[in-house]
């Protein structure tokens, strides 16, 4: 395997190892808004600013992204859909405190976000669902977005 194979495994890692990260806060703070403990303001940016930074990592290599790698990253990125799904469910059944709906809204762009990557990742770069002249157009696009 050469430099790029070992490059693009070494980002898949990274990938994954902030979904894990991610998932486990997303949930353990899903389990404290159910429980009713409250969540701070500066928990929930933190995990907003986490889901950004996820997703500039993960668009970053979208161009890279392989069957192998979504085998690995795929079934985690779901899980954390999920995961996220659940606490913007939860954050909008019991929000009770208007200095959270702010970062609750973000959490809602973020989710939509990662669901909307997610599925082109899936269609674009695993089923290769595209005509050519998307496929040239995003090359062109990709080549443009490099040179600045």
């Amino acid at each position: 395997m050469g430099n790029d194979g070992e490059f693009a495994h070494s980002q898949t890692s990274v990938i994954s190892r902030n979904i894990t990260r991610i998932s486990s806060r997303s949930f353990e703070h899903n389990l404290q808004a159910v429980t009713g403990k409250v969540i701070t303001h500066n928990k929930l940016k933190r995990l907003n600013n986490a889901l950004d930074t996820l997703y500039d990592l993960i668009y970053s290599q979208f161009n890279e992204i392989k069957a192998e790698d979504y085998k690995i990253i795929g079934p985690q990125l779901s899980l954390l859909l999920n995961t996220l799904k659940g606490l913007l469910g939860t954050y909008k059944t019991f929000r009770k405190s208007g200095e959270l709906a702010e970062e609750v809204e973000a959490l809602g762009r973020n989710y939509s976000a990662l669901y909307e990557l997610n599925y082109d990742i899936k269609q674009f770069r695993i089923e290769r669902k595209f005509n050519p002249n998307l496929l040239a157009a995003l090359n062109n696009a990709t080549s443009e977005m490099s040179r600045l």
